[in-house]
């Protein structure tokens, strides 16, 4: 027999998730009563955290007097964030996961990654625009960092790996682009310690928290890498970006208007491997091998010239 104490929690949890859904699905009514409602960053890489961000902007744009919670595991990349009124603060009664495992089980290549969790919310019509704050102090620790390698080339920065190896570009393909790009662009290398050397960048790889790398991001022109997180941070920064997407997920899925992103159809395209769980591509990355330098450095090319045509427009 299940002792009364046990009972009455085991009701009271029953009871708490019937009803945490039925207000999750009604912000509005949230908004009028005063009563926040947490967004839980499930995956909690940094660039599901920016997303998790996306899903709250998106409720405040929809409902301004919502009082919106966040729990992450990357409360740093959020600290600024007007939308937010608080991190990883005590449990609320409506708290909502921000996933999309369901895309990955059923392999979907057409749904955009946030729509499960708006359409939980009851939200059916949102801008895929990222927005990433940052202090003018860390916009001007960035110029100050760049300041004795800016002449007159643009800047175009690059990330070459990921946690995923199937959103991985071939090291001999990255080693050729950035000896092509380097002759019209000051190349800057951001991400982690495991990022590849080149003779011919400038290389902060490994040397930045994410805020800074963030803000060096801000001061480029262009950006180029995989899906990862600063895909998300340069959208987020108005920073166009040329994504070597592969076939693992679609542009559909996870790629900004604005960016050129490089995306290969394959018989088993999307696949959504991970190598968390021991995946592995049957057929040699094919989906990387299909994207040549030469697409990669137009549109790099490309959104150089875009960018140009914008500021000689806005002088």
């Amino acid at each position: 027999m299940t002792p009364p104490s046990s009972f009455a929690e085991t009701l009271r949890q029953k009871l708490r998730f019937h009803v945490g859904r039925w207000l999750a699905s009604r912000p509005g009514l949230m908004a009028s009563l005063g009563w926040p409602i947490t967004i839980v960053d499930q995956f909690g890489t940094p660039g599901d955290t920016i997303l998790t961000a996306l899903i709250c902007q998106v409720l405040k744009t929809h409902y301004p007097r919502l009082r919106v919670h966040c729990r992450t595991p990357n409360p740093v990349l959020l600290q600024e964030d007007p939308n937010i009124e608080m991190l990883n603060g005590p449990e609320t009664w409506v708290e909502v996961n921000f996933h999309y495992l369901d895309l990955i089980g059923s392999k979907d290549g057409v749904r955009n990654l946030l729509e499960p969790t708006l359409g939980r919310l009851g939200v059916y019509t949102y801008q895929y625009q990222s927005r990433v704050f940052l202090t003018e102090d860390e916009l001007s620790w960035a110029r100050e960092k760049l300041s004795q390698v800016l002449a007159e080339k643009p800047l175009v920065t690059i990330n070459v790996q990921s946690r995923e190896q199937i959103k991985v570009w071939s090291l001999d393909r990255w080693c050729e682009l950035v000896r092509r790009i380097s002759k019209c662009a000051t190349v800057v290398q951001l991400g982690g310690t495991d990022e590849p050397q080149f003779a011919e960048v400038v290389r902060l790889a490994g040397a930045l928290s994410m805020r800074q790398s963030m803000a060096i991001l801000a001061q480029a022109s262009v950006h180029v890498g995989p899906v990862s997180f600063l895909m998300h941070a340069a959208n987020g920064l108005d920073v166009p970006s040329v994504i070597i997407f592969g076939g693992r997920e679609t542009p559909s899925n996870s790629g900004y208007d604005g960016n050129i992103n490089l995306y290969s159809k394959m018989s088993c395209s999307p696949c959504w491997l991970h190598d968390s769980r021991g995946d592995r591509c049957p057929h040699s990355l094919a989906c990387m091998e299909a994207i040549t330098v030469e697409e990669v450095e137009q549109g790099i090319l490309k959104l150089l010239s875009r960018r140009l045509e914008r500021k000689t427009q806005s002088l």
